[in-house]
């Protein structure tokens, strides 16, 4: 079992190296934690306190499962703060912490160089446990039903908030923060309800680069821990134990895709090409869609097996696919963080009429099961009114909408 002064005999061997070999990892605060207070901190997606919601005791229970199975371990976690902090499993081996210790440092130095988390804000440990007092005040002053079902209605639209502060305010004709625009413009809102609603945007954008970004930074992690783990003198014992839980961080099971294989692959190769410099670059520069575009070749689609990612034809033989297509099959899942990108229509939308709202076709459907129920969600208990969502469906164009009682869908 790890002890705090273990702990910094071990941070005093990999922290110079890091820092000698170009990362920027300073002011990392660490925490030495049971596996179960690790898998509620992943719960709340890193956020030690957060609002209450059924959702993230949902999450607990699905990671704390994983775990019991022997099927996943969260070996540490990192919040990109200031200080940084970083939770460690404190049951850790030695030889495994000092592998995890590298990761956690070419994290801190992603997150202190990235354009996606330039406008991070850096006092979100106070900000969540502001929300958290806040709403938790709603709860005891309006009940428990009326702020749990605008908590579950917000959720529909959590993740679509734009990419600039405030985009909702902007004069433009479409909107991409759906719920920024909800929270300023619905006539059907109270005054909590919409303080509720921008609690849960400002997390929402917190939380939205590391959707961008999950095989980047976990690539440029797992690059850097190879590199360092390299530069410490081991005894036999711990190099194999090291080299063991890399093997683990590294494994693949097709169809899911690595994040850590694929984003060091990338990184490696970026590195065997053009240098050191090259992979500073696109850790300042890129996210996943970004990284995928540029150093994914026909070499790095074979190192990582991706070619073989195919359904078996009816004689068991699976196909390899065009690495041209694999490529763009990619980009496409993590682009925009692989969910639909909607906008506001905000001409045609108004306070005391329909919310009217386009989504970009990009060659997937939405899902019309769900759909229903998300709009139907938005229409009774944020906008007060009709919701329509302008799509495609098998090749021809649909309306559909709801006005909290009953769903239609037209062939327009």
């Amino acid at each position: 079992m790890l002890t705090p002064s273990k702990l910094e005999s071990l941070i005093d061997q990999v922290l110079p190296i890091a820092q000698l070999s170009g990362l920027e990892c300073d002011h990392v605060h660490f925490e030495l934690v049971d596996a179960e207070d690790i898998h509620a901190l992943a719960s709340y997606h890193g956020l030690p306190i957060r609002y209450a919601h059924w959702s993230f005791g949902k999450n607990y229970g699905r990671l704390k499962t994983a775990y019991d199975y022997r099927l996943s371990q969260i070996y540490e976690l990192v919040i990109n703060t200031r200080p940084f902090y970083a939770f460690i499993d404190r049951l850790n081996t030695d030889a495994q912490t000092l592998l995890i210790l590298a990761h956690v440092f070419a994290h801190v130095d992603y997150f202190s160089h990235s354009r996606l988390f330039a406008r991070t804000p850096h006092d979100i440990l106070h900000k969540a446990s502001r929300h958290a007092r806040q709403i938790g005040q709603y709860r005891r002053i309006y009940g428990n039903e009326a702020v749990e079902s605008l908590l579950d209605a917000a959720m529909v639209v959590a993740d679509h908030v734009g990419t600039s502060l405030l985009m909702a305010r902007g004069p433009g004709k479409e909107a991409s923060d759906v719920l920024g625009y909800i929270a300023l413009h619905s006539a059907h809102l109270q005054d909590w309800e919409r303080e509720i609603l921008l609690m849960i945007r400002e997390e929402s954008k917190y939380f939205w680069p590391q959707r961008l970004s999950k095989i980047s930074n976990e690539g440029y992690a797992t690059f850097w821990h190879t590199r360092l783990m390299r530069q410490i003198t081991l005894s036999p014992k711990v190099a194999w134990e090291v080299a063991e839980l890399n093997s683990k961080l590294l494994a693949t099971k097709a169809p899911q895709l690595n994040p850590y294989a694929l984003g060091s692959q990338l990184y490696n190769h970026l590195y065997a090409k053009k240098g050191l410099g090259a992979v500073f670059e696109a850790r300042n520069m890129l996210d996943d869609a970004g990284l995928i575009r540029l150093a994914l070749d026909d070499e790095v689609i074979q190192t990582c097996h991706l070619d073989i990612y195919r359904e078996s034809d009816p004689n068991g033989n699976t196909p390899h696919a065009d690495p041209a297509h694999i490529r763009a099959q990619l980009i496409q899942d993590v682009e925009h963080a692989g969910i639909p990108l909607l906008t506001v229509i905000a001409e045609e939308s108004k306070p005391l009429g329909p919310l009217r709202i386009q989504h970009h076709y990009d060659g997937r459907d939405l899902d019309f099961y769900e759909l229903p129920f998300a709009l139907k969600a938005i229409a009774h208990r944020l906008w007060g009114g009709v919701v329509e969502i302008h799509t495609m469906k098998q090749g021809m164009h649909h309306i559909a909408s709801h006005d909290g009682t009953k769903w239609a869908d037209e062939v327009s």
